[in-house]
């Protein structure tokens, strides 16, 4: 089974699941590196889908000592926030203030969880992106010397090359939220304040091209080399 229909069958589980309960404005399913497997949203200007991962994100890394996480819900001013588990990935959306969240917690974890097993029993390995893609937090890099090469943490670059027989990542691909896109040389951060902290830095020429601000979230792939 392609990755495709992996992700179609999974949207449409969702769009289901929004079906049964109208009141959930926005849902999405991804991955524990941040990729996102589908997605159905009634109004995406309410959520950032990207910031809402980069702060799980976080989240998560705090928990790991105690055990992971498996469900977390924020009750805001303007609606309900709910991330859960479901198997190796999660389930994020949110709803209306005035939703059941009873009703729709029961109603996810019956039909999200039995398409995500009908899958695995029908896929020989699981769901793996080809690209395993990071996001990363944008800090816009100066300097007389810099170029046009990017800087990321050297664990990400060594996870890629790992992933990918031990390819040299040598460029990468950044994409804003915006959906602008752009490639340049990447590097490893070489200064020691900004290691560690899930940075990319980017050079201010490729900054201003992409439009981003500082703080933004950024989807970041490795460019594969020929022959990987």
């Amino acid at each position: 089974m392609s990755e495709d229909i992996y992700a179609n069958a999974l949207h449409t589980a969702l769009t289901e699941v929004r079906n049964l309960c109208p009141d959930i404005t926005h849902s999405f399913i991804f991955t524990k590196d941040g990729t996102i497997i589908a997605e159905t949203a009634q109004d995406t200007a309410e959520v950032s889908t990207q910031k809402t991962i980069h702060s799980f994100q976080k989240l998560i890394e705090k928990t790991d000592t105690i055990g992971g996480l498996n469900a977390f819900l924020v009750n805001g001013n303007k609606g309900i926030l709910q991330i859960s588990r479901v198997n190796n990935m999660y389930l994020a959306f949110s709803a209306s203030k005035k939703a059941d969240m009873a009703y729709i917690q029961s109603v996810t974890r019956i039909i999200l969880p039995a398409v995500v097993k009908l899958l695995e029993n029908i896929v020989s390995t699981p769901i793996k992106p080809t690209s395993s893609p990071q996001n990363l937090i944008a800090e816009n890099l100066t300097g007389l010397f810099i170029g046009e090469t990017a800087q990321i943490d050297d664990e990400i670059l060594l996870e890629w090359s790992e992933t990918f027989d031990n390819a040299q990542i040598g460029e990468i691909e950044i994409e804003t939220s915006n959906g602008k896109i752009a490639r340049c040389k990447v590097k490893p951060i070489s200064e020691h304040d900004f290691k560690g902290k899930g940075l990319i830095r980017i050079p201010e020429k490729i900054y201003r091209r992409l439009e981003v601000e500082k703080g933004e979230p950024v989807k970041v792939k490795p460019i594969i080399p020929e022959g990987k």
